[in-house]
This record gives structure tokens, C-alpha cells and sequence, in this order.
């Protein structure tokens, strides 16, 4: 039996943002393409590997999207889960309802020329978390529970994304 998998894992590096040789402190950024709405990339093992490249041992490691239309979740990564998940946002906040920020005869703030429309991705990224988790680290140990997954939630469409891994400590 083939296991099913829901999240996707970016198959690419990180670039050093920034470092300290005194202090135990590492930024790196991660760089990769989504392909659809309501994606989720496990991001899990690279946070892990950027607290073991910063040597923190005791301290924090903090994952930031820059993004409005992307949060950062910790929860399972399930299938199942994962499935419904996607099939409620959907119900809860439709792509193809009315939505003002869609509406270029009424918003006259923070337009683009190529603005997609997107209106159903912000609310969806309230609803759905933040822009930044925070895991604390102990004796070099990422703390999360036995089940749980640092995943980046693509709300929008596919396309380039950011995120940042930012450890620090002693």
C-alpha cells in the first residue's frame, strides 16, 4: 500500500540571510514555487535543519511569511485532515464570491496593475493563522508535539513564495 501524503516538502536550499559568531542567531530564506489554493508544504525538517546549522541549543526558532495571502501552521499533517481542511475553507469562505478588495470600482488603496483577485485569500489568511509561528528549542531540540508539522499554507494561487527561518539562542 502506497502511503498518501498532503503536504509537499520544497526541494530546494535556503540562502543565509544573516549569522553571528558570538551569539548562536541564523536567518535563512526559503524560496519556492506553489502550485495551487490551499497548498500545504511541511516545512518541518528544514526548521530543524536550520536550528542545527545556527548551533542553538537553548533559545527559539521563528518561521515568517511575508506574504498576505500565506500563513504558518503547526497542526498534523494528515491526509484526511489536510482534506477537510481545504474542503471547509472553501465552504467557509468561497473564491467566488463578492469581495470589495476585488472590486476596483470601490478599493482605491495598495492596487497593482497586475492584481489578481484574490479577496477570498486574505479572509481566508485571518481566519486561517498568522504570518509567523514560534517553536521554542531545548538542548538543540525543536519542541513540537509528536504530531505536529511547521506547515506554510499557499491560500492564494500558485506561484513564488518566501519564507524565513530565523533561530536564535545560545
Amino acid at each position: 500500500m502506497t502511503a498518501r501524503r498532503a503536504t509537499r516538502t520544497p526541494s530546494t536550499t535556503t540562502v543565509v540571510l544573516s549569522g553571528s559568531a558570538d551569539a548562536a542567531i541564523r536567518t535563512e530564506a526559503l524560496h519556492f514555487t506553489t502550485s495551487a489554493a490551499n497548498e500545504l508544504w511541511d516545512l518541518t525538517d528544514i526548521v530543524r535543519a536550520v536550528v542545527e546549522r545556527a548551533g542553538v541549543r537553548h533559545g527559539q526558532v521563528t518561521v515568517y511569511t511575508p506574504h498576505t495571502t500565506t500563513s504558518v501552521v503547526i497542526n498534523e499533517s494528515e491526509t484526511g485532515f489536510l482534506n477537510d481542511f481545504k474542503a471547509r475553507i472553501d465552504r467557509l469562505v468561497p473564491a467566488d464570491a463578492y469581495y470589495e478588495h476585488d472590486d476596483h470600482a470601490v478599493r482605491t488603496e495598495n492596487l497593482q496593475e497586475d492584481e489578481f483577485i484574490n479577496g477570498h485569500a486574505h479572509v481566508r489568511q485571518l481566519l486561517v493563522g498568522q504570518p509567523s509561528v514560534t517553536v521554542p528549542v531545548v538542548d538543540g531540540e525543536v519542541l513540537l508535539g509528536q504530531w505536529q508539522r511547521v506547515m506554510f499554507v499557499e491560500l492564494d494561487q500558485g506561484r513564488e513564495r518566501r519564507a524565513f527561518i530565523h533561530a536564535q539562542g545560545v
